[in-house]
């Protein structure tokens, strides 16, 4: 939440069936441009978000990288080839 409030949905590239179509059981290429508070997510090539945060307050300096594994049936998560770039 921002500022106590819900993000707010400024555009939609794709429904999420056609985003889901874009993505492969087998390896994907994933790119994250970070700049500021502006995080782009590229998958296959193909622009899936782009999300400002806007909670400064809230938000770590840091430059982590995390990486979210959502809950369901058991999955093997693999990584590979991780680069890192800076600007």
């Amino acid at each position: 939440m921002v500022g106590g409030r819900p993000p707010i949905l400024l555009a939609a590239f794709a429904d999420a069936d056609a985003l889901a179509a874009r993505i492969s059981d087998e390896w994907n290429a994933v790119h994250l441009i970070v700049r500021g508070n502006t995080l782009t997510h590229v998958i296959n090539g193909h622009l899936m978000s782009v999300v400002i945060d806007d909670d400064a307050p809230n938000r770590p300096g840091d430059g982590l990288i995390g990486v979210q594994v959502h809950v369901g049936p058991p999955m093997k998560v693999e990584y590979r080839n991780i680069r890192l770039k800076h600007w």
